[in-house]
Order: structure tokens, then C-alpha cells, then sequence
């Protein structure tokens, strides 16, 4: 039994050295498992999940962060001679035109399924309720992305044989089995914690989103919005205790974790310990002419000047002078027109324009740049800002859509006016789902959420700034083609 335990410590250890002196070549299956369920190392096992968080949900290559935003009305990386064509992998996101091998959606897909794995893993060996509700919980958010991005959830139970190919779920019942894993979990996560950690906030706020879009997967083309789901969204908007509406940028400074009373899931970080590839943002917006300390050289990512002029002048979401970007010469919010250092001179040549005329063999001043993460200059390449994942002014917008779908449109109207008002903008007058989607990407831009707002709107098909409408097929990502050759319970998304 030598193979069974050393792939039961691989799956289960960081490392399995004291157990190598306990289970010797001869110990029968059953016990050399029993063993290993009663020494596991729990705490170890659920961290490697929540590191596999770190790169995939936010790195400027293949992460669910590019897949979501990029392939939105409201950012772009066009070409410059600088770089940024790679293939045309960005190019394709935002023109609708990727293929079933573009590179990044088997880089999403892989690692979406990993956390998978690693969650129903740490399920295999009889964890205590508490543990199970947070690797459940872990679980169901990675499978969410891939029923968001893929419509095709590989699903394993904890013990299931690896040598057998996994079953799939797909639309409706996907969805449905993912609401009733973070329900079943929900009573037995932690009341209070860190955003960081699996929380009952976390998962009031994740069971909202999974309600909100529970028609988009039942059928993305003509979504169906029945009052029940819209109930349950307002339920557990209603249910998050102990957090409230703060300052906008207190919730995403390099102290984010201890300043803002918002975040209700977060990536973490830990400030020159451990890169979650926050840096990689401020690299690929600052052009070396900027002469900025961590952060500058790269000048690729960019908002649509469409997309800019939705934002009132006094919006703070789109200007304001925070204290660490005010020392060094720029603003957070967004970079536009003529940049200065620190004492006030103009930066030659660094003019950022509204207008990218072209997505290949833009300039490189072409494009308002977003600052949307303070940059942490006390931690170079590991930055302390927690990645926001869920938090109440998003979980609020969510609970304003439900009231206004069910046509209760004064209560929506007064819950999106005061985030208007936080935000230092004039009151809607009336509350539309149009100018709903409007102020979702305002508040939200740059947190990942914009290709699932506009499919459950009705409006990622259409032509935007420099792409064409585009067909159908384009409402959900296809599967890598070696995996569906692989699992004979996986289908190809039609028309790819």
C-alpha cells in the first residue's frame, strides 16, 4: 500500500515527513486512510485554497478579472508600440472574437477547477462542520465562475475515483446545486472575521449575486427575473450585519482590511509578504515617463473615453486627490489629459486622451487610465490592499435591481441615491434599469463584474467603442478543446 500513502499525503500535506516514520509499506488501505483523516492538517489544506485565489481572479494574463472586464464596454487594452498585442488575446476579449484555444480562457479554466479540486480535497478526509462549511463555501465560488464564464461545472464528489472522468452540471442545475451548497454552509461559517476569511456576511453577499443571476444561467439570451429569486436576493441583502456604506476609497487603500466597514469577501494581502498580483495593475496603467516607485513601465490597460464621460465632475469615483497618489503628482480615479510630478511640473509628452481611435497600433498616450487600487509604495511587488470580491455597495445595487424588477421602484431609487450621494453626485430623479447598469459601472468598474452585468441587462451583445454586435455564441466562453476530448460528460458550448 506504499502508492496509497504517498498520494494520500500529496493530496492532503503540506508535507507528510512524521507520517513517513507511522505508515509503513504494509499497512492496509483502509487504515493507512483512517491515519491520515485522524492527522491531517487542516489549517494547511484550506489555505491552499484560499491561495488559490491570488493569481487567477486578478493577474493581467489569464485571470476571471481580464475575462470579465476586458470583454466589457468599459475597458481595453489596445496594441502600442510599447506591446500589448500578445497574440491578440486582449484584442479578442474586447471585440468578441476569441477562439476555443485563446490561451487565457484555458488559463481560467485550469485554475477555476484546481480550486475546485482543492476545496473538495480538503472535504475527502472528515473535516469538522465548521472547516467543511468554508471549504464548501470556497468551493462553490470557483464553480460559480466557471458556470459564469463556461456554463460547465466538472464535479467531483469528496472519495470520488480521480481515474473516472468527473460529471458536469451545466445552467439551471448548476446554479441550483451551487445555491445550495453556500445555503448548506452558510449556518456554520464564522459570524465575524476578517473579509478574507469564509464568513456568513461573505455568503449572504455571494448568495445575493447567485440569486440576482439565477435566470441569466437558466437561459442567457431572454433572462427571466421571477419574484421569488428576487425575494431571496433582498433577503439577504437585508441579512448582513455589523457593515455599512463608507468612504468610497476606504475600500481600496493599502490598509482596506482595517479601514473600510464594506468588504465582506477579499483576497488577502500581506504587505511585502505575499504578491496577489495587485502590482501587476499599476504596471500595466503607469508609462515609465511617470517615474513612479512600484508601478510604471508597462502602460497597456486603459478605460473607454465612452465609458469616462458617464461620470459627473464632482463624482469622487472619478477624481479624487487621495493622500498617497496627491504626494507623488496624479489622482486616483482616473488619469487623464496632461500629467505633472510632484511639484507641479508637466511630465513631457505623458497627455492621456479620452480618444483610442484604433485597437491596433494605438499610441502610447492613447486612453484614460484607471486608478482604481492606492497603490502600496511601502511594499514593493506584495502589496497590502485586500482584493475586493463582495462588498455591501455592490450587495445594495444588487438589492435595488430585485426591488426594481419586481417594480418597486421608489425603495430602488432611494437605496441607489444614497450611494449617489456618498459619492458626492446629484440624486436620480427616476430609476431605470438602464441607468441602474449606468451607476453599476460606476461604482463597480474595475472589480470584475461587468461582463455579467451586461449579459444579465441584455446589452453584452452590442456594439460598443471599436466592436461590432456580436452573435450569440458570445454570451458564455468555450471549454479548452483537449478537456472536452478528455471527459466523454463534457460538451462543447455550441458554435464553438
Amino acid at each position: 500500500m506504499k502508492s496509497l500513502k504517498y498520494i494520500l499525503c500529496a493530496l492532503a500535506l503540506a508535507g507528510c515527513t512524521d507520517l513517513a516514520e507511522d505508515i509503513n509499506s504494509e499497512l492496509p488501505a483502509d487504515k493507512a486512510r483512517a491515519f491520515l483523516e485522524k492527522n491531517v492538517n487542516f489549517n494547511s489544506m484550506i489555505e491552499t485554497v484560499y491561495r488559490d485565489f491570488d493569481s487567477p481572479f486578478i493577474q493581467h494574463a489569464g485571470s476571471v478579472w481580464v475575462l470579465d472586464e476586458i470583454s466589457g464596454d468599459a475597458a481595453i487594452v489596445p496594441s502600442r508600440p510599447s506591446g500589448w498585442d500578445n497574440g491578440g488575446v486582449y484584442r479578442e476579449l474586447h471585440q468578441h472574437t476569441w477562439r476555443a484555444d485563446h490561451a487565457y480562457l484555458r488559463s481560467v479554466w485550469e485554475r477555476m477547477n484546481k480550486g475546485v479540486f482543492d476545496a473538495t480535497n480538503v472535504l475527502s478526509f472528515n473535516p469538522s462542520p465548521e472547516v467543511a462549511a468554508e471549504a464548501r463555501f470556497l468551493r462553490a465560488y470557483f464553480m460559480y465562475h466557471l458556470l459564469s464564464l463556461y456554463d460547465r461545472v466538472p464535479f467531483r464528489d469528496p472519495g470520488d475515483n480521480l481515474l473516472n472522468p468527473p460529471k458536469v452540471y451545466s445552467g439551471a442545475e448548476a446554479i441550483n446545486f451551487i445555491i445550495s451548497e453556500v445555503e448548506g454552509a452558510l449556518p456554520l461559517l464564522a459570524e465575524n472575521g476578517p473579509a478574507y476569511r469564509a464568513s456568513k456576511n461573505a455568503a449572504r453577499g455571494f448568495l445575493a449575486r447567485l440569486y440576482l443571476n439565477k435566470g441569466v444561467f437558466a437561459n442567457r439570451a431572454n433572462p427571466q427575473f421571477n419574484n421569488a429569486d428576487m425575494d431571496k436576493v433582498i433577503q439577504y441583502a437585508d441579512a448582513i450585519t455589523g457593515k455599512s456604506l463608507n468612504f468610497y476609497w476606504d475600500s481600496f487603500g493599502p490598509d482596506n482590511n482595517e479601514k473600510s466597514t464594506e468588504l465582506l469577501f477579499t483576497i488577502e494581502g500581506k504587505g511585502g509578504v505575499r504578491s496577489h498580483s495587485l502590482w501587476v495593475w499599476w504596471h500595466a496603467i503607469f508609462p515609465t515617463e511617470m517615474n513612479l516607485p512600484n508601478g510604471g513601465g508597462w502602460n497597456g490597460f486603459a478605460a473607454v473615453g465612452d465609458f469616462y464621460d458617464t461620470f459627473e465632475q464632482t463624482d469622487i469615483r472619478r477624481y479624487y486627490e487621495h493622500p498617497i497618489t496627491k504626494e507623488r503628482g496624479y489622482n486616483a480615479g482616473f488619469l487623464v489629459g496632461q500629467q505633472y510630478k510632484p511639484d507641479g511640473t508637466p511630465i513631457p509628452n505623458v497627455v492621456f486622451t479620452k480618444e483610442i481611435p484604433v485597437i491596433v497600433g494605438a499610441t502610447l498616450w492613447n486612453g484614460v487610465r484607471p486608478v482604481k487600487y492606492i497603490p502600496d509604495y511601502a511594499n514593493k511587488s506584495a502589496a497590502d490592499n485586500d482584493v475586493v470580491l463582495i462588498r455591501l455597495a455592490d450587495v445594495q445595487l444588487m438589492k435595488a435591481e430585485a426591488l426594481l424588477r419586481k417594480g418597486s421602484a421608489g425603495e430602488a431609487l432611494a437605496i441607489v441615491n444614497n450611494i449617489r450621494t456618498l459619492r458626492g453626485v446629484t440624486p436620480f430623479q427616476q430609476l431605470t434599469l438602464d441607468n441602474l447598469l449606468a451607476e453599476r459601472g460606476r461604482e463597480l468598474f474595475w472589480e470584475g463584474h461587468r461582463r455579467a452585468d451586461l449579459i444579465r441587462f441584455g446589452k453584452f451583445l452590442q456594439a460598443w467603442h471599436l466592436k461590432p454586435a456580436s452573435e450569440p455564441k458570445r454570451l458564455v466562453f468555450p471549454v479548452p478543446p483537449a478537456d472536452v476530448l478528455a471527459n466523454p460528460n463534457l460538451d462543447q458550448n455550441p458554435g464553438y
